[in-house]
C-alpha cells in the first residue's frame, strides 16, 4: 500500500499539471537569486502548460501506446480465446444516483466492449480488480459484476478482486485461470493501456489476443487542435502515463 501511495504522489509530481507546477514554484523561487535561471523556468512552464493541454501533443502522445488495431466481427469470431477478461479502470464513488459504488467511465468503456465480445462468442468474462487506494466499500471487481448483471444482463462472471496494479491484474488472474484450464483470452483495457497489460500478461504465461477499446481518433479540426483545453491536458497525462508505464514495466517485470 504505501508503494502505490508512493508512486501516485511521484506521478502527480512528474506528470501534468503538477510537474508544469512545480517548474513554474522552482521559478519563483528562484527569481532573486538566480533570474535569468528563473525566467527560463517560468517560460518553459508556460510552454509545456500550452503544448500539453493542445488536442495536437495529447493525441499524438496517445496514439504512440495504440499499436494494437481494433478486432474485425470475423477475427472475435475465429478467435481460439477461451474467456474474456476485463481490467478496471476506476469507480464513481458513493453515486448518489444509484445509492452505491458504480463503475467510472473508464471502467464503464471497458465493460461495454467485454459484453459486446461476450454476445459475440458466449464466453465467461472475468472481471479484474481489488481496492486500490480506497479501502472502503466492494473492490473493483464486484461494482464492475454488478454493472454487467444490471446493465448488461451478464449473469455469470468471475471475479478477481484482490489486484491493484496491472501487473497484480496479470498475476492473480492467471492464478483464477489455471484452476479453469484457461491458456487463451481475449484481453480488454483501453488501447493506449493494451501494450503493458498484454506484456505483462504474456509473461504469467497466458496467451492473448488483444481486444482494445477507447481509441484516440485524431479529428482534423485544422486550428482547433491547437487550442488549449482541460480534457487535452488529461490526455495528456493519461498518454505520458502509459509511455512511462511501458518503460518502468520493462524495467522492472
Amino acid at each position: 500500500m504505501f508503494e502505490l501511495y508512493i508512486s501516485n504522489f511521484i506521478k502527480s509530481l512528474v506528470f501534468p499539471p503538477g510537474g508544469i507546477l512545480l517548474l513554474w514554484l522552482l521559478g519563483l523561487w528562484l527569481l532573486k537569486s538566480r533570474p535569468v535561471l528563473a525566467k527560463s523556468l517560468l517560460w518553459s512552464g508556460l510552454l509545456f502548460a500550452y503544448l500539453f493541454s493542445t488536442p495536437l501533443l495529447s493525441g499524438l502522445l496517445l496514439q504512440q501506446s495504440q499499436t494494437y488495431p481494433a478486432l474485425s466481427e470475423a477475427e472475435i469470431k475465429q478467435a481460439p480465446a477461451q474467456a474474456i477478461v476485463v481490467l478496471s479502470a476506476g469507480r464513481y464513488k458513493n453515486a448518489p444516483e444509484y445509492g452505491a459504488d458504480t463503475v467510472g467511465n473508464k471502467t464503464l468503456s471497458r465493460l461495454r466492449y467485454g459484453a459486446y465480445l461476450h454476445r459475440q462468442t458466449g464466453l465467461p468474462v472475468l472481471v479484474s480488480g481489488g481496492h486500490v487506494l480506497d479501502r472502503e466499500g466492494d473492490s473493483l471487481a464486484w461494482v464492475m459484476a454488478n454493472s454487467l448483471r444490471d446493465d448488461f444482463q451478464i449473469e455469470t462472471v468471475w471475479l478477481e478482486d484482490k489486484s491493484r496494479t496491472t501487473a497484480e491484474n496479470a498475476s492473480l488472474s492467471r492464478q483464477l485461470l489455471a484452476e479453469k484450464n484457461i491458456e487463451t483470452i481475449f484481453l480488454v483495457t483501453h488501447a493506449s493501456h493494451m501494450p503493458r497489460a498484454v506484456a505483462i500478461f504474456e509473461q504469467q504465461g497466458l496467451q492473448v489476443i488483444a481486444a482494445p477499446t477507447r481509441f484516440y481518433v485524431m479529428q482534423d479540426n485544422g486550428f482547433l487542435l491547437l487550442l488549449p483545453s482541460a480534457e487535452a491536458m488529461a490526455d495528456s497525462y493519461a498518454g505520458l502515463h502509459e509511455l512511462v508505464g511501458q518503460l518502468w514495466y520493462r524495467l522492472r517485470y
